[in-house]
């Protein structure tokens, strides 16, 4: 249940104008693209991995469950709380954090739209390749809750065969980090776990993706002479 208290603690975490009560903004978070109908309590923005962390103690010591959401454009219900419980939006966490082209790597915030991942790789002469059809408005987050794909993905594969890395705090609170930079990282195969876990496993605060080189460039062979050899018989 969300208490007074509760909601003071939300608004000392990411200040007051973060924090939304009202029944427009519930209204507003309690569907996504698909045809599910969710009863938000409260709705908080928090700026950064560490306000997520505080955010996500705070519900785990008042039994409050709660969903990470991005802009909501997803198909399946993943971003609906079916009770009156706590919606964690990432709109805020939306900078591009680096783009290394030599390694081979980029690394996002949640926040980040497909779209403007593409443009950016696209001055460099590169490309991310899942492209759902809402990439304008659909967030990197999103993509990985829901293992996104879009009309590329017969070629290159969904969101989980792009995805290196990744940070998460865990439903208790604690940070996670799996994967990395590494195109084939030892360990466990968590961040294959976590894609298209829609949120359940935990609140993906970090992104480290692998893009692809807008053009391939193959060796070719000088040419010698005719193509054509002709056999006697």
């Amino acid at each position: 249940m969300i208490t007074d208290n509760f909601i003071r603690e939300m608004e000392e975490i990411v200040g007051k104008a973060h924090v939304s009560v009202s029944r427009a903004n519930a209204e507003l978070y309690s569907y996504d693209a698909s045809l599910a109908k969710g009863k938000p309590g409260i709705v908080v923005f928090p700026a950064d991995g560490e306000e997520v962390a505080r955010i996500v103690r705070a519900a785990d010591r008042a039994g409050i469950p709660f969903v990470p959401r991005g802009f909501g454009t997803n198909l399946s219900g993943g971003t609906i709380t079916t009770v009156e419980g706590l919606v964690v939006c990432l709109s805020r966490l939306n900078r591009i954090l680096g783009i290394y082209p030599e390694s081979r790597y980029a690394v996002v915030q949640p926040g980040v739209t497909n779209l403007e991942l593409q443009d950016a790789l696209a001055t460099i002469g590169f490309f991310y390749a899942p492209d759902p059809a809402s990439q304008k408005v659909s967030t990197l987050g999103g993509n990985v809750g829901e293992n996104s794909g879009g009309p590329r993905c017969l070629k290159y594969g969904v969101t989980t065969n792009h995805i290196l890395g990744m940070e998460m705090i865990m439903p208790d609170g604690e940070a996670l980090h799996t994967g990395g930079a590494a195109l084939d990282p030892p360990g466990y195969d968590l961040r294959g776990t976590i894609v298209g876990g829609e949120g359940t496993l935990g609140v993906v605060t970090e992104i480290t993706v692998r893009p692809s080189p807008a053009e391939a460039l193959t060796a070719k062979r000088p040419f010698t002479g005719s193509r054509v050899r002709t056999i006697g018989f």
